[in-house]
Parts: C-alpha cells; structure tokens; sequence
C-alpha cells in the first residue's frame, strides 16, 4: 500500500462516519456534537491537515489525532468506536498499519493544529506607513498615543480617503499580516463605523504571542486596545466562535475572560461559561468600562494583577456577578 492509501484508510476510519448534521467552518474544521460527552452544541472539532488529522472538543477536552506513524493511539480508536465504527473495521486499518507502515512518510513535523488555521495572507492597501513616522502633530499619532497604545504594538496608518482619519492595528498570524483593523479616532456621526475590520473568519488577534509563551495563563478580551494594553488576546467582538475557541484551547494555557463592563458582553459571558474558561470581574472603579480603560487609570501590571487575583471558574458565581456587573452601568 502507498503513503497517500494508507493514510486515506486512517482519515475516512473518522471522517467517514461523523454525524449527519455536521458542519465546516472556514478556517477547515469540521464540528460537530462530541460523541464522548454530553455535547448539543457541536463543540467537537476535526481538522485535516496534509496527513494528519486532529480532534479536539472544548466542551470535555477530549483530544486525540493522528501523524503518520505505524501505530494508532487508544483514544482515537475509542472515538471511532463513540461514532459507531466497528472494532472489525478498526482492526483493518491497524493491521494495515503494522504491515505497510514503513511506506508512511513521517517527514512532516510542523505543528498540525496550530498551522492548519489557514488564514490566507492579504496585503496593505498602498500608501501605508507605520505610525512611528508620522510627524508628531498628526492627528492619528497624537489619538494613539492618548491611548496610550504608542510603542506597545507595530501601528499603522494607511493615507485614502477611507482610512485617513484611523488608526490600522495589523492582524499577525505566524508573522504574516491575515488583517486589519481601523479605528475612527472621531467618528463625526453616528453612521460613520467606529471601526472598519478585515478579519478573516475564527482569527484571534494576538494569538502568535503566546503560542511559545511561558506565562501559564492567557486573558481574553473583547477589543484590540484592550488586548494591546493589556497583553493579552482579543476575539474582536461581543462573541466567540468555534474556530476562536479551538485556537484558544491549542494553546493549553489557563483562559480567563475578562468581559466589558456592558450589557453587550453577555452573550460571551454566557459562551466562556459554557467553555470552562474562568471570568474575572476585577473590582474597579465605575469609570473603568474596560480593561484598557483600567491600564489607563492603575496601569498595566496592577490591572493585569487584579484580573488574575479575581478569575473565579465557579459557575453561579460568574452568573451572578455578570449580572451584577451590568447593573453598575
């Protein structure tokens, strides 16, 4: 048997008998509802990536996959089983295995999961410069640095008329710009969009950095700023998708979300609960609407501090405290 047959007859023991119902994400997941745990809401992912396969659900945290290799493991076998498979059929392809495994190609070493996100690389609109060069009176540079987001993070401003009067935070992904995002520094009305995003669909802004990060612990936040300030990572909105979550989970570090301090937030509340992420509700002062706003007042190392000190996973204790958080509003 060849590399690619043997390798076809370990990804379709698997793909071949997913539920009916499952769906594809467009970063290359399929999800679907986890046959190990008592999942409705199709958190169990499989991705395919040149020859390898890999599964992960983040509601259990089951993991298993497969690189070419003679042997396949206990607990991919136990999740064909879950899916319906028969052992007769598992038996085949482990057989298979021991006896042509030697044509497999084990070349491929590159972290599968990690690199088959498959964000594609898009290219800045022209006349960009970094804001480091423009002059100091420009209006862009004088708002981030208000922010206080000057020489925290590679800034950009690309001068047409769309974006002129925005600062562009790039969108990285393996050292690769995937994105951008502008925001107004003063919107004139209420039509004109605070922020213009390109974002391709499952990206996690600042996610590179922790990839081979030591810190034991990632924060989640829901805006750019607030990630930049804060070291962190942003899911760009009021919500996390699958594809977020799966990135999030890869990096096998301790979650903590820390949401805005508005009704907005609820929704991914309600989601990082249901991901068994811990959620901190720092108690700042009422000015403080987010975390950015919370660096700005106490400063990056005692804000950071306060969201770890107060990230609780108890369940209730999250509910109640998101409701009582929006009530100060």
């Amino acid at each position: 048997m060849h590399h690619h047959e043997l390798v076809d007859e370990v990804h379709r023991l698997l793909m071949d008998n997913l539920p009916i119902n499952s769906g594809k994400t467009p970063s290359g997941w399929t999800t679907f509802n986890c046959p190990m745990c008592s999942d409705k809401r199709k958190r169990g992912g499989v991705i395919q990536s040149n020859s390898k396969i890999s599964y992960h659900c983040f509601n259990c945290g089951y993991t298993t996959g497969w690189a070419p290799s003679p042997k396949l493991g206990g607990k991919y076998k136990k999740l064909c089983e879950a899916l319906g498979v028969s052992a007769s059929e598992i038996h085949k392809v482990v057989l298979n295995l021991m006896k042509h495994g030697d044509a497999l190609d084990r070349s491929e070493t590159d972290d599968y999961v990690y690199s088959a996100a498959n964000f594609k690389k898009v290219d800045l609109p022209e006349d960009t410069q970094f804001v480091d060069n423009l002059p100091d009176d420009h209006k862009v540079k004088q708002y981030a640095i208000e922010r206080g987001l000057f020489g925290n993070y590679p800034l950009l401003h690309i001068n047409n008329s769309m974006y002129n009067a925005r600062l562009v935070v790039p969108f990285l992904y393996n050292n690769e710009l995937v994105g951008w995002t502008g925001r107004h520094i003063n919107p004139p009305n209420k039509e004109t969009a605070k922020y213009l995003l390109n974002m391709q669909s499952g990206y996690v802004f600042n996610i590179d950095k922790f990839v081979d990060n030591d810190r034991d612990f990632v924060v989640v936040v829901e805006g750019v700023f607030d990630a930049i300030l804060i070291d962190g990572i942003s899911v760009l909105g009021n919500g996390v998708t699958p594809e977020q979550a799966h990135l999030i989970d890869k990096l096998n570090k301790r979650v903590i979300l820390c949401p805005d301090r508005d009704s907005a937030g609820k929704d991914l509340i309600d989601q990082a609960i249901e991901l068994g992420w811990e959620i901190s509700f720092p108690p700042w002062d009422n000015d403080c609407k987010d975390a950015a706003d919370a660096v700005n007042k106490y400063g990056k190392l005692l804000t950071l501090a306060s969201i770890v000190k107060f990230a609780s996973d108890n369940k209730i204790k999250n509910q109640v405290k998101a409701k009582l958080s929006l009530i100060h509003i």
